[in-house]
């Protein structure tokens, strides 16, 4: 059982597509982001062994692997809702928002990072299966996807 929560707790390291494995840079409002890879699955999510979530019926999961850096000489707070894949006409945020470490774990969405401060993140978005966005906005920056 512990090695079944391990595999689930490795968060994206196991059975993903990867789309992309370049970072990609954007800059605007005095924040930096880089979105360093992005992987089609995998499709289940965990913090601790007795719960597992996964994306429901023809859904999957997108997972945006980035680096946040605020550019100001002062603290600033940063809302991941500003983040999203389109879908259409509507935008596509995050359902969880992992600390992008060895373990997983969900942090606040809205954190506030020190002047010159840089995190990682994963964002994952539950999607669904028979569509793909075309881009990753985190406002005002807008990353292109290649279709997948």
């Amino acid at each position: 059982m512990l090695a079944v929560w391990v595999a689930i707790a490795a968060g994206g390291s196991g059975c993903g597509r990867v789309v992309m494995n370049q970072p990609v840079y954007r800059a605007g409002d005095a924040w930096e982001v880089t979105l360093r890879k992005l992987t089609d699955g995998p499709n289940q999510w965990s913090a601790n062994p007795h719960s597992v979530l996964v994306p429901g019926r023809e859904r999957r999961f997108i997972w945006a692997h980035i680096t946040l850096h605020n550019n100001q000489p002062v603290a600033r707070k940063f809302n991941f809702d500003r983040c999203g894949l389109d879908d259409g006409d509507s935008q596509v945020v995050p359902a969880k928002i992992d600390i992008d470490a060895i373990i997983t774990d969900e942090v606040n969405r809205e954190p506030e990072l020190s002047p010159d401060e840089t995190i990682t993140r994963k964002l994952i978005f539950v999607y669904p299966e028979n569509r793909s966005p075309t881009q990753l906005t985190c406002l005002p920056m807008v990353i292109p996807l290649p279709q997948f």
